[in-house]
């Protein structure tokens, strides 16, 4: 088994392992963490400078790595991922399906993106059939460039790319085989969060905070010395800083996104987490998965091991879980090559002279078994686009009646709906007056005399006189009880029966007062019906099968 390179480069740290690819059970022969150039990385994006290739050239040769093929692990907020399902098939046509229908996944252009994909697992349809559960990822183009002109100043040559996410879940899936586990891999600037069901991703994120916060804030105590940066990473992993309100503290943005992920995932599923590993850069401080389990509460320990592998045979005296991604990204990438580079890995090396009038015979016998097979495809499909048409034909004119039928119901619709709008536009409020004031000459007293009667088209406006109040009231009351009325309103009442200084100021009592009334139905919705014209006539081409109505 050939031995390449997994080379991982973040914003601090650039990560290389040598090791075995495409195996089960990935072998590291060689592991080195080393600084990265300040401003090398944005976002995912490089910038290829001479410093950035010599501390790597410099770091393959003081630990004698000479392989020269390199898988890239990529991490970017750049890369746009989408979880889709789709039926189960032979894992070899999946990709065809993805590349396909990429143009619905990502609205982009996507001849600035490379698509790959990641079988995340294999669920039950709520039919019972099986289905993949597949998450497809588009990287821009300008993010691989700089790996190219990397690897090439390096002497390297691309195999594959792969996802920092996808290179994580082919290592430790087989650490969370049941159950539901939750794996953090904490970076020095960011966290990745995988939550797995039975080995199947069901949920994955980065969260933005890391443990280099905690580093830093150990540099910069009295207590310890102001140690160097390399010292302080040494001391959070030999002794329990946590308790440190200061280190704890740079540590709360890092532990509320966690929390928020987990928050998230219980929202949106009828399970919880048995448990939470712990790797990653910040994975081997001492009190970290302490911290981390108190705060979630829910189990955490360091992942110390996976199954099935012999890593921590090689790194006894290392934290290999800050390596995770490098070595993950060996076993199953996802890909991600250009064009350009898959023409180049599919052209073999030239055969010697001796050989070359066999391999033009090999050839001109492979065109003319293409040719011959091309035609047979070809014809084929024709035989079935023209069966296909005569089907549609007759589908065609089977609905021809159907056609006339639905043609005749809009002229009627039509009719009706122009009608009912006359009609509406022929209504007026106004219409109930006369049964307004038959309800008067049946409820109203005796007394009553009408001084004014103004009718409009929304009610009724009068000046009346009666006996005394009680008549009054009992005359409002009265209008309530009207079958025609919504509302009363009495404005400006007068008691002409008033009193002033023990005398009555006029003989004769009276009350006189206005009084408007609102007819039933005002401040409803009476908009006539929207008129809609019939459907046009329209040709069908009897030839054309997107003609047919189903």
């Amino acid at each position: 088994m050939p031995k390449i390179l997994g080379i991982e480069i973040g914003s601090s740290k650039i990560r290389i392992c040598e090791e075995d690819y495409k195996t089960k059970t990935p072998k590291v022969y060689n592991a080195v963490s080393i600084g990265t150039p300040e401003g090398t990385v944005n976002d995912g994006l490089l910038d290829v400078t001479e410093e950035l290739t010599a501390v790597i050239r410099s770091a393959l040769a003081e630990h004698n790595i000479r392989a020269k093929q390199v898988v890239f692990t990529l991490n970017s907020t750049k890369i746009a991922s989408r979880e889709i399902v789709i039926p189960y098939m032979k894992e070899n046509k999946v990709k065809d399906m993805v590349a396909a229908n990429a143009s619905d996944y990502f609205p982009v252009d996507l001849s600035q993106y490379e698509v790959g994909h990641i079988i995340t697992g294999v669920i039950d349809g709520d039919n019972g059939t099986k289905q993949y559960k597949v998450q497809v990822l588009a990287v821009p183009q300008n993010i691989l460039t700089g790996y190219y002109q990397l690897a090439k100043t390096l002497g390297l040559s691309v195999v594959s790319f792969d996802y920092s996410g996808n290179s994580i879940y082919q290592l430790v899936r087989r650490q969370c085989d049941t159950g539901v586990q939750m794996v953090v891999k904490v970076d020095e600037n960011s966290s990745m969060i995988t939550i797995l069901q039975d080995q199947i991703v069901v949920l994955q994120r980065t969260v933005a905070y890391g443990a280099e916060d905690a580093v830093i804030a150990v540099t910069g105590m009295e207590e310890y010395g102001k140690p160097s940066y390399e010292e302080a990473v040494s001391r959070l992993q030999s002794e329990d800083c946590m308790e440190d309100e200061d280190v704890a503290q740079s540590l709360s943005f890092l532990i509320g996104g966690i929390s928020r992920v987990v928050d998230y995932f219980a929202r949106n599923n009828n399970v919880s987490i048995d448990k939470a590993y712990v790797s990653g850069f910040g994975g081997s401080f001492a009190g970290l998965s302490e911290l981390l389990s108190k705060a979630l509460e829910l189990p955490a320990e360091p992942l110390k091991d996976i199954k099935g592998t012999q890593l921590v045979r090689y790194f006894k005296d290392q934290n290999f879980g800050e390596f995770l991604t490098c070595i993950g990204a060996a076993i199953a990438p996802i890909g991600l090559l250009s064009e350009r580079e898959k023409d180049k890995k599919s052209m073999s090396l030239l055969p010697g002279e001796e050989d070359m009038f066999k391999v033009c015979i090999l050839v001109a016998a492979a065109c003319v078994i293409g040719a011959v097979a091309l035609f047979a495809v070809s014809f084929l499909r024709y035989r079935t686009a023209a069966q296909e048409q005569t089907r549609l034909n007759d589908r065609i004119e089977d609905l021809a009646d159907a056609e006339t039928v639905y043609k005749e119901f809009l002229q009627q619709k039509y009719t009706y709906t122009k009608l009912s709008y006359f009609m509406a536009s022929t209504v007026t409020f106004n219409e109930q007056l006369v049964d307004f004031i038959r309800e008067m000459q049946e409820k109203m007293p005796s007394s009553l005399n009408v001084q004014s009667f103004a009718a409009s088209m929304d009610g009724v406006t009068m000046s009346v006189t009666v006996a005394d109040k009680k008549d009054a009231a009992k005359m409002i009351q009265q209008f309530r009880t009207f079958e025609s009325v919504a509302s009363v309103e009495v404005q400006a009442l007068t008691d002409s029966n008033a009193v002033m200084d023990g005398q009555v100021i006029e003989e004769e009592p009276k009350v006189s007062f206005s009084i408007s009334v609102m007819y039933k139905g005002m401040g409803q919705d009476n908009a006539a019906p929207v008129i809609e014209e019939p459907a046009a006539e329209q040709t069908t081409d009897a030839t054309s099968d997107e003609a047919v109505m189903e």
